[in-house]
């Protein structure tokens, strides 16, 4: 196949799936990994894709400064996601007051949150989702937003006045997504997360970390926190020994989600 040819079915592949890796170009064209990496790049420098790890993305699918789209990754480990949120949830007492950030595993806290629980949130996935009757709840939990700048396509607010609306709450627990979890500490992706994060842990007494088990392959680009700032990491499989061993040693405790 001609390259100007093989780029042109890279786009129309692209356009149905969002996000092509490399291994499933190979697959689909029958060419060799140097060759799409090639095509890859070449379709970049036109600016007609992103380039991403393992692959490219769609141009309205692109990372915002490390950050994926919120739809995008909603689809990813959905099932994982659902028993993280459930088993969290379960950590949770009635009247309790929960701090939770916003994420593709932290919105699925709206199907399993106790009745008479009192929530801040960035998330206006989740805020909208507990105003909801339903999900098997008998009704829904106070629900407070704070305020701030929506960043493009992640569905949350962020920036100086979400940090500032954090500091007039006192919570019993914070819940919060990360990008990264490693022996290191907690990361994500970029410092406007990590500011409002770092806020959202100073403003609780206790911080439950919900993961899925991708998150434990290596560090985000900022540090959130230490390990041993969190009480609880909450995921769906087991962590890497080490990451296990660390968490025992400064009394973090591990929930395996079943």
């Amino acid at each position: 196949m001609h390259a100007l040819e093989r780029r042109r079915r890279i786009l129309e592949i692209l356009a149905e799936t969002s996000f092509l890796s490399v291994e499933e170009a190979e697959k689909k064209l029958g060419a060799s990994p140097a060759t799409i990496r090639r095509d890859y790049n070449e379709l970049a420098h036109q600016g007609l894709v992103v380039r991403g790890h393992g692959g490219i993305h769609r141009l309205d699918n692109a990372p915002i400064m490390g950050v994926l789209p919120f739809s995008r990754r909603k689809v990813e480990h959905p099932e994982g996601k659902t028993r993280i949120a459930k088993a969290a949830a379960g950590l949770l007492k009635d009247g309790e007051i929960v701090i939770i950030d916003g994420g593709t595993t932290t919105v699925n806290l709206a199907q399993f949150l106790p009745q008479h629980v009192r929530v801040v949130t960035n998330s206006l996935p989740l805020a909208s989702a507990l105003n909801e009757p339903g999900n098997g709840r008998v009704g829904v939990p106070e629900v407070n937003m704070t305020g701030g700048y929506v960043y493009p396509r992640s569905e949350v607010l962020l920036g100086p006045q979400t940090v500032k609306s954090l500091a007039e709450y006192s919570a019993d627990w914070t819940f919060l997504g990360a990008g990264g979890v490693t022996v290191d500490g907690i990361f994500n992706s970029n410092n406007l997360i990590v500011d409002t994060q770092r806020m959202m842990i100073e403003r609780a007494g206790k911080l439950a970390i919900l993961v899925d088990s991708t998150k434990f392959k290596g560090p985000a680009m900022m540090k959130v926190c230490e390990l041993m700032v969190a009480d609880y990491i909450v995921t769906d499989e087991k962590p890497p020994a080490e990451l296990l061993e660390a968490c025992k040693e400064h009394k973090v405790e591990v929930v395996v989600a079943k």
